[in-house]
């Protein structure tokens, strides 16, 4: 299914996964694709700075709400810093 969300200056990878995950759904994040690479977005990264930073190539870069743990149960460390653009 394809959403289309409306993105401003404040919005939040947070904001983007509430507004597209189901109702009671918890365990969401959204993930970035390029070139056959997929990484998890911080919850806090603001999504139109993440747009831009791409540039000209923005429009080559998709974006997937996945309906899984970012991490399986039970592991405890935490995902790596998100590498700027």
């Amino acid at each position: 299914m394809l959403t289309e969300v409306p993105v401003t200056t404040a919005t939040r990878v947070s904001d983007v996964v509430e507004f597209c995950k189901e109702a009671g759904e918890s365990e969401c994040h959204l993930a970035e694709v390029w070139n056959g690479h997929e990484r998890p977005l911080p919850q806090e990264l603001l999504l139109l700075d993440l747009l831009n930073a791409w540039g000209a190539r923005r429009t080559e870069v998709r974006y997937y709400l996945r309906h899984r743990p970012l991490w399986p149960p039970g592991r405890t460390t935490t995902p790596p810093p998100v590498a700027t653009r």
